[in-house]
C-alpha cells in the first residue's frame, strides 16, 4: 500500500466523496478472470490448476526433472495500517546438482482477506509470490550454501472495500543475497537467511484514475529468516516450514495528483509471515 506524505482530495482516488487521508489498497484488473467476483469458484479453479500442473510431473524421472514438492500454508502480510491474511498453495522445484550449483524455484498462490481501519475490508484478494534461487555449495563446509535470489510479489485487487475504496496493482521485484545452513542426516534441519540488495515496487495509480501517474519506489533494506525440517513418513517426505521477512520504508517519489499539485509517496515498512507444510511424493 502506498502512503502519501500529505492528505489529498479523495475524489481523485475513491468511489466515495468524503475526505480521507490517501491510503488504500490495490490490485490488478484481470479482465479475463470474471471468476474473481465469485470466491468459491476461484478457490476451486486455483486448486484444480495446481493439481493438474503437478501430478503429471510426479510420474517423470527425478533425474530429468529434479525434485518437486507441493505445499499448503498460511500467509500474514502487515503494514502499519493494514494487513492481508489467508491460505496459499505452493509448488516447489529443486534441480539436481549442476557441478557445485543448485537451482530452486517456489511459487505461492493465495486468496487473502484485506483489512484496514481507514479503508475497510475486502475478502478473497488474489496474491502471487515467486522465489528463484541459484545456490553454490561450500567445498570446505558442504553444509553451507550461498548465492543470489530473485523474489517477486503481486497483489491483485478487483472490487471495492466495505468503505467504498477502490484499488490498483502492487508489483515488486527484489534481489536478495541468500545463505543456507543444513544439518547432516536423513531428516535434516535447514536455516535460510537473506539480505535485500535491491528492490523495486510499482504502484499502478493510473488504474484508479487516468490522470494519475504510476509510481516506482526503490527498497534498500530488508531481511528474511526461514526454518524448516524434513521428516520421512509413510505418505512421503514432509517438510514443515516457517518464514519471516521484513522490508524497510522505501524512498520517496513525487506524483502529480492534480494540475500543478504533487505529493511525496512511499511504501511503508512491512512484515510477511508464512507457515506451512511441503509434501514430496515418493
Amino acid at each position: 500500500m502506498i502512503f502519501f506524505t500529505m492528505p489529498v482530495n479523495d475524489d481523485l482516488f475513491f468511489n466515495n466523496s468524503s475526505n480521507r487521508c490517501v491510503m488504500f489498497c490495490f490490485f490488478r484488473k484481470i479482465r479475463s478472470f470474471s471468476l474473481l467476483h465469485k470466491p468459491q469458484q476461484l478457490s476451486f479453479c486455483v486448486a484444480w490448476v495446481f493439481w493438474g500442473a503437478i501430478v503429471p510431473v510426479q510420474a517423470q524421472p527425478e533425474q530429468a526433472l529434479g525434485a518437486w514438492q507441493l505445499s499448503t500454508g498460511w500467509q500474514d502480510y502487515r503494514e502499519p495500517q493494514m494487513n492481508l491474511t489467508g491460505p496459499e498453495l505452493g509448488v516447489h522445484w529443486q534441480s539436481q546438482k549442476l557441478g557445485g550449483y543448485t537451482l530452486e524455484a517456489d511459487a505461492y498462490l493465495g486468496l487473502q482477506n484485506y483489512s484496514s481501519v481507514p479503508s475497510g475490508r475486502l475478502n478473497s484478494v488474489l496474491n502471487l509470490d515467486t522465489h528463484w534461487r541459484a545456490l553454490r555449495s561450500s567445498k570446505a563446509q558442504p553444509q553451507w550454501q550461498y548465492g543470489l535470489a530473485v523474489h517477486s510479489h503481486a497483489n491483485f485487487f478487483r472490487g471495492t472495500t466495505s468503505l467504498g475504496f477502490g484499488g490498483y496493482d502492487r508489483l515488486s521485484t527484489q534481489l536478495w543475497l541468500p545463505v543456507r545452513w543444513h544439518s547432516a542426516g536423513a531428516q535434516p534441519w535447514a536455516v535460510d537467511a537473506g539480505w535485500l540488495l535491491w528492490g523495486e515496487h510499482v504502484s499502478r495509480l493510473s488504474q484508479v484514475n487516468t490522470s494519475l501517474q504510476d509510481v516506482t519506489n526503490q527498497q534498500r533494506k530488508g531481511a528474511y529468516l526461514q526454518i524448516s525440517k524434513k521428516v520421512n513418513t509413510d505418505l512421503g517426505e514432509m517438510e514443515p516450514y516457517a518464514r519471516w521477512a521484513w522490508v524497510d520504508d522505501s524512498d520517496v517519489r513525487w506524483v502529480t495528483v492534480a494540475p500543478g499539485v504533487a505529493k511525496g509517496t512511499f511504501e511503508p515498512q512491512n512484515n510477511r509471515l508464512q507457515v506451512g507444510l511441503k509434501w514430496r511424493i515418493r
